[in-house]
């Protein structure tokens, strides 16, 4: 059995041990709890076993808020209904079954999580006749306050439930994301534990004792007094292996943080607290020790992201415009600017917009816990899209991090090897495109490359492409005395629903459809069609071809037929 200081055991059991009285712990679970003062007893903080009973704590309190107070009502049967709401929430509390946080590495609320385990208030929908409601908010956004919950029908469920939103926000909660009972878990070696003044060893064999006289085998210790963190807090993944270290001032991160690739002593990343949040850089490492990332904090919001391509030369750099876009742009590492434009942001698993690239345990949710379907799907994608079940697993069932789609104006910049060639000679604008750009050029080269009538031209100074959820729109080449304007057009789905626009990965969950390009053409310098036409059928097989005499104005053409002096 694993050595356990027992005079330290009991610190286990303070689950918020920063807290100075029972109302900050009420506070630190619900923000809310700040308008209610004078509602809860002067009291000192408890000891929670376990954050189960943290929850019960904070809905028996919320109970009793309830039950003071004083709202009249004309209405006899939305009394009724209030009546009901206060049974149902007392019995939610008393059955114990809450939500676990497993996506984010901080204390946020979850409206329904991975196993369907509804929060107070979508269980309250739930057993009223509003499950659906409950679902779509989720889908909406998953770790929402109400405050923040705009979903339709939210507003006119409140008014017909007898509670008013002020109750509805004091019932919410946020729920913790280390796992319970961590420390019994087969796998604990294995897992991000949960900080707290305790020392605990990993079991060793006599001959290991004998050979390390005096010396502890430390797994996980915390520094504190009172059950309050203060000072170090180390959890190692194996005897002399170290995993996280890192600092508490009084049960509030501080100071630089550092975490190691398991089973390795090399360094994955180090993040630096202020007053229990991030404030300054959080760099991460490959296993060369190269910097793969680095995202400036301030306050605890990511400001600015540079994620490092070394195996491409490139840097790319991330501003949020808000909650769905960013400003980006790409330079070499030398710091020559190649691109810059605005991407949208593409989350399906609902993370912070900075998280695309693997977690690591420090701030990894836990995708084992989502639901995933795996093995070899056939021909049965379709029928395991229709299905019900899915359909509500679907919540989950997508891709887990957050990937970025170009949208609106993109510009490139030139940046060839000059002794590839001479600059000078007439090329395939195609061509051009692939030799001059040398970071971008071949995907974009691979968009263009179904255009069949490219002119040859003599260098090109920039791109300006126009995009829309990552797929080319308008496509401009310039040159010193000429510049090329492609228009891209693509199939619609052929309605709206997931079958259509989404296809079954086996191991990677519900993955996006590309749009079917179903025609290209070039413009004039006035927007007028000219030259060469290419009409596609949805199989992406070319079956038309025109050719524009005179320049020509666009024209509501949706059989593609083209105007009458269009030559095939």
């Amino acid at each position: 059995m694993k050595k356990i200081l027992t005079s330290i055991v009991l610190s286990l059991c303070m689950y918020t041990a920063g807290a100075n009285g029972l109302f900050e712990q009420l506070c630190a679970f619900n923000p809310n709890w700040k308008n209610y003062r004078s509602a809860v007893p002067i009291a000192a903080a408890r000891s929670f076993e376990n954050d189960r009973d943290y929850i019960r704590t904070h809905l028996t309190h919320v109970l009793q808020v309830l039950k003071q107070n004083s709202i009249c009502y004309t209405n006899s049967a939305l009394f009724s209904k209030r009546m009901t709401m206060l049974q149902l929430l007392d019995d939610y509390r008393l059955a114990g079954r809450f939500p676990i946080n497993d996506a984010r590495r901080e204390r946020i609320p979850v409206f329904i999580d991975p196993n369907f385990t509804h929060c107070a208030v979508a269980y309250l929908m739930q057993q009223t006749g509003f499950e659906d409601l409950a679902f779509r908010i989720a889908q909406d956004d998953n770790f929402a306050w109400v405050k923040d919950i705009h979903t339709e029908g939210v507003l006119q469920w409140q008014q017909s439930s007898g509670l008013t939103l002020d109750e509805l926000k004091l019932i919410q909660g946020a729920y913790d994301f280390y796992e319970p009972r961590g420390f019994e878990l087969p796998n604990k070696y294995e897992i991000p534990q949960k900080p707290t003044c305790i020392t605990v060893e990993f079991e060793t064999t006599k001959n290991w004792r004998r050979a390390n006289p005096g010396k502890q085998a430390i797994w996980c210790r915390g520094e504190g007094v009172n059950g309050v963190l203060n000072g170090r807090w180390e959890q190692n993944y194996a005897v002399d292996m170290p995993w996280i270290i890192g600092y508490y001032t009084y049960g509030k991160r501080t100071g630089q943080w550092f975490e190691y690739y398991p089973g390795t002593h090399l360094l994955c990343r180090t993040e630096r607290w202020e007053n229990d949040k991030l404030n300054g850089i959080r760099t991460r490492f490959d296993r060369d020790g190269n910097i793969i990332e680095e995202i400036t904090f301030k306050d605890g919001n990511a400001i600015t992201k540079i994620n490092y391509d070394r195996a491409d030369s490139i840097k790319w750099v991330r501003e949020p415009i808000d909650s769905i876009q960013v400003n980006t742009k790409v330079y070499t590492m030398s710091g020559t600017l190649l691109a810059l434009g605005r991407e949208k942001i593409y989350n399906p698993g609902n993370l912070l917009w900075f998280q695309n690239i693997e977690l690591t345990a420090l701030n990894s949710a836990s995708i084992s816990a989502r639901s995933t379907v795996t093995g070899n799907t056939g021909n049965n994608d379709l029928q395991l899209l229709n299905d019900p079940y899915l359909q509500r697993q679907g919540l989950f069932f997508s891709p887990p991090l957050v990937t970025y789609k170009k949208e609106g104006t993109w510009h490139y910049y030139q940046d060839c090897d000059p002794r590839l060639f001479k600059i000078q000679e007439k090329h395939p604008a195609k061509e051009m495109v692939f030799r001059q750009f040398r970071h971008f050029g071949l995907s974009i080269y691979q968009q263009i490359s179904r255009y069949t009538d490219l002119k040859p031209i003599s260098g090109i100074d920039h791109l300006k492409i126009n995009y829309a959820n990552d797929q080319i729109q308008d496509f401009y080449a310039f040159t010193t005395s000429e510049y090329i304007h492609l228009k891209f057009l693509y199939y619609a789905f052929d309605d709206g629903t997931i079958v259509n626009q989404y296809y079954l990965d086996p191991y990677r969950g519900l993955r996006e459809k590309p749009s079917i390009v179903k025609t290209i053409g070039a413009y004039d310098q006035y927007n007028q069609r000219t030259g060469t036409w290419n009409y596609f059928d949805k199989m992406n097989r070319l079956f038309k071809t025109e050719y524009y005499l005179l320049p020509q104005k666009d024209e509501d053409d949706e059989m593609g037929q083209g105007p009458a002096h269009a030559k095939r």
